[in-house]
């Protein structure tokens, strides 16, 4: 099931469902709201606006290489997930995350997580792998908090992370 009211760790609800086309104003609504840091953390440099290129790119994915799910309160965009897979005969796919600054913490980015993973397993994907910039512990912990065996290595100034999604893994 790829829509669903989710229960969060505080106690609160969000909805989760797969992105689409439509949801490029919320896209842009939820960044203009993120602080410099969440910026920084999420996309290694400072980005006030999203070009209209990554917008379109970001709203429109293929649920199958592609894939992103939003996570809403009341009706609000507050965090997005995406994966997508390397190449066309790769078995992996590099994933990202970026939750709203007054919603980090309480859970959303696993609930994103689970969903992807599921998704990706459907679509032959077996491990994900991220950039991680150092600073970013939260990011790490989302992915071992989920159980996942995660390898990471230090080269040119990010953590370079990879693990398997399979159930065997989690």
């Amino acid at each position: 099931m790829r829509d669903a009211d989710v229960v969060l760790r505080d106690g609160g609800m969000i909805h989760v469902r797969s992105m689409e086309p439509s949801d490029a104003p919320g896209i842009v609504a939820m960044h203009s709201r993120l602080s410099e840091r969440t910026q920084y953390l999420r996309f290694f440099r400072a980005y006030p606006r999203i070009p209209s290129s990554d917008l379109h790119r970001f709203a429109n994915v293929d649920h199958h290489d592609r894939e992103a799910f939003v996570a809403l309160v009341n009706d609000a965009i507050v965090a997005v997930g995406r994966y997508e897979r390397l190449s066309a005969s790769d078995s992996a796919a590099e994933v990202a995350f970026v939750v709203e600054d007054t919603h980090q913490a309480r859970g959303i980015a696993p609930v994103l997580l689970d969903r992807l993973a599921s998704a990706a397993q459907e679509a032959g994907i077996e491990r994900f792998v991220a950039e991680v910039m150092p600073g970013n512990t939260a990011m790490l912990h989302v992915f071992t908090g989920a159980g996942y065996q995660v390898s990471a290595a230090y080269a040119d100034g990010v953590l370079h992370v990879d693990f398997p999604i399979n159930s065997e893994s989690a």
